[in-house]
């Protein structure tokens, strides 16, 4: 069986993701140009968001 290549997270990759949660506790990966008032943020704007670390580094394959 071979091998399941993991992405490589280097400092620069790393530091363009933040992890945050929602009031429910349900946490999310977004970029941290994204980041604003969540209040703010339309329903195009959510989508750009990703629900956890594995969806957001396939993106970046």
């Amino acid at each position: 069986m071979s091998e399941e290549k993991k992405p490589e997270v280097t400092e620069s990759t790393a530091t363009q993701f933040i992890i945050v949660r929602d009031k429910s506790g349900k946490e999310f990966v977004c970029r941290i140009t994204d980041l604003k008032d969540p209040s703010q943020l339309t329903e195009e704007e959510k989508k750009r968001c990703y629900e956890n670390i594995e969806d957001a580094m396939k993106e970046m394959e």
